[in-house]
């Protein structure tokens, strides 16, 4: 789906930032189209009585098929055009002074670590990410510093293979953590708490921190405040992927 880069009308590459649950989304695609197809097809026999005992099996293919065809198309502007949308959001919510030291936890194709690079002089962004297949098409690190190469902040950014569950630096160490689309992968609630608890040990006090997330933000707020944290807001949620994205800002104390 994702196979050929597209092209500036200046005759550069733009940078992609990969398409979310790319199984999920070729099945909603294809497989609804298919069921709009039948669907179709049968009405047209229904309407010469060649199967009017079966109507049912018209409804049976054809709204299911539609519903599925919707929710890929929409899953797949959300990964081309919406998710860009909320990062530029989440990234216009935070202060730069353009020193800062970020982290970006599940960093991907870079969307959220490569916009951060952009708002720093001398500061430097870190990616870190197990880079999965399944959580989002053709990832991988040469993906991620082409992007960076292509935004022209592969200077200001640096990307390690780590699992969010044991991040590889000491205490204290950003003064930005952002994570988007990430967490909700983990499905036991003890490794999501370990994921925040490890953002919060490596964010310096008064940080900022930034998660967007389908699923489970209200479990994130729960374990900060448990940390001590005050102050968090939830973002209304917005429905880029149909299930709602919830952003979590906060600010260590």
């Amino acid at each position: 789906m994702d196979a050929v880069q597209p092209i500036s009308p200046q005759g550069r590459k733009k940078a992609n930032y990969g398409v979310d649950a790319p199984g999920f989304q070729r099945g909603a695609l294809f497989g609804g189209l298919a069921g709009v197809v039948i669907g179709l097809g049968a009405a047209n026999l229904v309407s010469h009585h060649v199967l009017s005992q079966n109507f049912q099996f018209v409804t049976i293919l054809f709204w299911p098929g539609i519903w599925f065809f919707v929710t890929g198309c929409v899953m797949l502007w959300g990964s081309k055009i919406g998710k860009l949308q909320l990062r530029d959001k989440i990234i216009r919510s935070i202060a730069w002074r353009g020193d800062e030291q970020v982290l970006d936890v599940g960093c991907g194709h870079g969307m959220m670590l490569i916009a951060a690079a952009q708002r720093l002089t001398t500061g430097h962004a870190t990616g870190i990410d197990i880079w999965s297949q399944a959580d989002q098409a053709d990832n991988s690190p040469e993906a991620t510093m082409e992007n960076a190469r292509l935004e022209q902040v592969a200077d200001r950014v640096e990307i390690l293979n780590a699992d969010a569950r044991k991040i590889p630096f000491p205490d204290n160490s950003f003064d930005v953590v952002l994570s988007s689309f990430v967490i909700h992968n983990l499905h036991k609630a003890s490794d999501r708490e370990q994921i925040l608890r490890e953002i919060a040990r490596v964010l310096r006090p008064s940080g900022q921190l930034a998660i967007a997330d389908i699923l489970h933000s209200g479990q994130y707020e729960k374990v900060l405040r448990a940390l001590g944290w005050k102050g968090m807001k939830r973002w209304f949620p917005n429905f880029l992927f149909f299930i709602p994205t919830r952003v979590l800002r906060a600010s260590k104390p």
